[in-house]
């Protein structure tokens, strides 16, 4: 799109003279750019070629500091107006300045364009950046370089080749890459990246000692026979031959499976590739992926001898066999199985395995009143005390040292199961295993799901966010955090709002992956106060650009197929202080009560303030809700805290009207 804006064809003659400076500066007229994922300087992941609805997309090498840089940034922040289709991101690949540092030189500049963390330096390498302040101009159709240069000369220049690339392709009449060597006033802004001798050096990188290494960590768990990886890494002859689809799914961030950010907390079992790591396997991979000397680790690669990652389980339930159509929606199965033990138990661990890994979506297992008839209504997915949940990459669940959840004798395991049709008929027959502890533990662990059935997400939305929280009402030690969303989900943030009003971002997964979910655990539980808010926040991508989206032109609602959406945010917790009533099967506090409490309170409380004022409930129950509210509203705060909006849903007639209104 072209502006028809005066100032731009001021500068005519200096158009001419340009256009033909650059057609005489052509080359490489195939030059591609390779796709890629990075993080900005918010915790936000953008892929390339995600954006292959814009008309170009711009990149320019990014500084802190640099006065030449923030004159490119400030001309090409400047060409949004005159070209509203074409996307522009910043990359810095400056080991030293980290997103805190880029982020306050941004605010510095007063710019608001996204600048992409590139300390692995990979991306700048891929795409032979060289200078700060060296942009690129990319054709998405085709994903070609149109341009590689400076945006400007030195500070005040006025020309800007940039600008005129685009406008020329805008007329349909660039063909070819144009290129510009960067300027003498830019050699002060050359970037810190290996020279040749050191490319050279790659070659040199040991297999045996060091690359093997990191995929017998990282990589094996998976890719070993009998794994759930589509191949194995069984030797380096595999590992060479699928080397480019190593360095591929390294670039866009797909693999490993773990999109939880580094720059947000610690957590157990972390199998992302850290900065060294990548850039050990991708120098090694473009040195050719060499053999070298020394034995092969991977050749000691074994098949996976059992499928109990921990061993045989105490007790084993099997589900009933249920028979997947092979097309067609299906509502959730609930299935109930009687404890056939004659004793309780304390379990420690559990481990469920899907009888076919394509069709089922999700099992949420609890502990229930016993069902002789295996009546699967008398379970509750979000109030009985939860075994655990199983979604793709979240098999296998180890309580906490020092924790575990009560099955009582006359007790029945209970299964939420959600399958999803793929084209072919099939047989499920789901096993649950159970670990048991010797004795007793110190203290029972607790399961919420923070839920927003309230939500809309706008057809077309490329960003819309959606929130809601749950409220401790003890002290607490939280241990794990699960973020669910499904197809249209982008990324998912989970922050703790202390009492005090402080708030701490505790998860950040900027790339969430429907096909990979897990509970991240954190390296150190976390302590937080009776009153903290655990806010989940999820941006869902309802637009034609998400590939995943069954349907970009609708709007959608809360549900429980695929199709539709969730804001569901699993929590994994302890009380700090132990209860006797924790131990018991009936609590000192309704489950059911606290869970709907907890829930109207997390998401009707749009503004976060820890209440739900009257213009914040349903808005046709306002004039019924009136009276009663006021009466709850003892201190005159405008809104009922948990306390007083337990009673109103627990102990008046308006309440029950309320909860079939949610």
């Amino acid at each position: 799109m072209i502006s028809t804006n005066p100032n731009r064809w001021l500068r005519g003659i200096l158009f001419c003279v340009i256009s033909i400076w650059l057609a005489v500066s052509t080359a490489h007229a195939d030059e591609r750019v390779t796709n890629f994922t990075l993080i900005d300087q918010h915790g936000e992941a953008m892929e390339l070629h995600y954006h292959g609805d814009a008309s170009a997309v711009v990149l320019l090498a990014h500084r802190n500091n640099s006065p030449l840089v923030a004159e490119s940034a400030r001309a090409l922040a400047a060409l949004k107006d005159d070209f509203s289709d074409v996307r522009i991101f910043l990359i810095n690949a400056v080991t030293e300045e980290g997103r805190d540092a880029v982020r306050a030189d941004m605010q510095a500049l007063g710019l608001d364009l996204p600048v992409l963390d590139d300390r692995a330096q990979l991306v700048t390498r891929a795409l032979g950046l060289t200078h700060a302040g060296q942009a690129l101009v990319v054709d998405t159709k085709r994903w070609q370089v149109l341009y590689r240069g400076p945006v400007t000369g030195q500070p005040g220049d006025s020309t800007n080749p940039v600008a005129d690339v685009l406008t020329q392709f805008a007329a349909g009449e660039t063909n070819t890459v144009a290129s510009l060597d960067m300027p003498a006033t830019y050699n002060s802004e050359k970037l810190d990246l290996p020279d040749a001798a050191a490319r050279e050096a790659y070659k040199n990188i040991s297999y045996s000692n060091t690359v093997a290494p990191i995929l017998m960590q990282k990589c094996v768990d998976c890719h070993r026979p009998g794994g759930i990886g589509p191949w194995a890494m069984t030797g380096h002859a595999m590992v060479q031959g699928f080397s480019p689809m190593i360095r591929e799914t390294i670039l866009t961030k797909r693999m490993p499976p773990w999109h939880a950010d580094p720059e947000t907390g610690s957590f157990a079992h972390d199998i992302s590739l850290s900065i060294d790591e990548q850039q050990t396997i991708v120098n090694w991979i473009d040195a050719g992926a060499p053999r070298g000397d020394g034995p092969d680790p991977l050749h000691e690669v074994t098949a996976i001898e059992s499928a109990w990652a921990l061993g045989e389980p105490d007790l084993i339930i099997d589900l009933p066999n249920f028979m997947v159509p092979a097309t067609g929606v299906l509502d959730y199965e609930n299935f109930a199985v009687p404890n056939p033990l004659k004793e309780s138990k304390w379990v420690r661990a559990v481990q469920i395995i899907p009888g076919d890994r394509q069709a089922v979506h999700h099992v949420i297992a609890t502990v229930g009143p016993y069902s002789p008839d295996n009546n699967a209504d008398d379970g509750d997915a979000l109030t009985d005390p939860q075994l655990m949940t199983f979604v793709p990459g979240n098999e296998v669940y180890e309580y906490p040292q020092g924790t575990g959840l009560y099955v009582p004798a006359d007790s029945s395991v209970y299964a939420q199961m959600h399958y999803t049709t793929y084209g072919r008929e099939s047989a499920d027959a789901t096993r649950i295993g159970l670990y048991f502890a010797d004795e007793a533990p110190e203290h029972v662990l607790q399961h919420y799901a923070i839920i927003n059935p309230q939500l809309q997400i706008p057809a077309g939305a490329r960003e819309h966010e959606e929130t809601a929280y749950y409220q401790l009402q003890r002290d607490a030690v939280v241990y794990a955090l699960f973020p669910h969303a499904h197809y249209r989900g982008k990324a998912s943030r989970f922050s703790f709002r202390y009492p005090d009003g402080s708030e701490e971002l505790v998860l950040n997964s900027p790339n969430y992956d429907f096909n990979w979910q897990r509970y991240f655990k954190f390296e150190e539980p976390k302590n937080v106060p009776a009153g903290t808010m655990i806010i989940h926040r999820t941006v869902y991508d309802n637009s034609a650009n998400n590939l995943s989206n069954p349907d970009p032109e609708r709007d959608v609602s809360w549900g429980e197929q695929t199709s539709e959406e969730m804001l569901y945010g699993g929590i994994s917790y302890r009380y700090t202080e132990r209860k006797e009533s924790d131990f018991k099967s009936d609590p000192d506090v309704d489950p059911e009560a606290h869970f709907m409490t907890s829930l109207a309170l997390g998401f009707m409380d749009t503004n976060l303030d820890g209440k739900v004022s009257l213009s914040e409930m349903p808005e046709g129950m306002r004039p019924q809700l009136a009276e009663t509210f006021t009466m709850l509203d003892y201190d005159n705060s405008g809104g009922l805290e948990y306390d007083q909006l337990s009673v109103l849903m627990t102990q008046t007639p308006v309440g029950e009207a309320l909860l079939d209104a949610l």
